[in-house]
């Protein structure tokens, strides 16, 4: 399933990329959410009933979101029978930027790290579209105890 996020939805759509949905973020103008869900098949996440609304006249799949916080958001996401499994960054998307991320060998990202993560981690991950290195540090853990949370929701 893959998703356009509306502007009010950032956080979601990050945690949405990190679980590997396809999610597009960032689209101010809803006359434009409506048509990139409609040409590429999208189903529109949103808090907005008026949004919701104009897409349910227009056929395109749309779920109307009632919850502020993201606890919230993704209990709403499950009942529509979207699942959460546990965090894995190889079927991670970027957060940032939505693009495919990779594991990558340690030696690719001699200098594209700080040199103490280099020197600690072996484990390393790419985005392939904007190239932003990712390994399994103390974000990743804060994460992970986000993600066990998020999956009971």
């Amino acid at each position: 399933m893959r998703f356009v996020a509306d502007m009010m939805l950032g956080r979601l759509a990050r945690w949405l990329r990190l679980y590997g949905y396809d999610t597009l973020y960032g689209i101010e103008d809803d006359d434009e959410i409506l048509e990139v869900a409609r040409r590429d098949g999208r189903v529109i996440l949103t808090r907005d009933a008026g949004l919701a609304g104009r897409a349910k006249k227009l056929g395109v799949a749309v779920i109307l979101l009632g919850s502020n916080s993201l606890e919230g958001q993704v209990g709403e996401l499950r009942k529509h029978g979207i699942e959460f499994r546990e965090l894995f960054p190889a079927n991670a998307r970027c957060p940032k930027c939505n693009g495919r991320i990779r594991p990558v060998l340690k030696e690719d990202v001699r200098g594209r790290v700080p040199e103490g993560v280099y020197r600690r981690y072996d484990e390393f991950y790419i985005c392939e579209n904007c190239g932003q290195v990712y390994w399994p540090g103390r974000q990743w853990k804060e994460m992970v105890k986000i993600d066990k949370k998020l999956r009971k929701a």
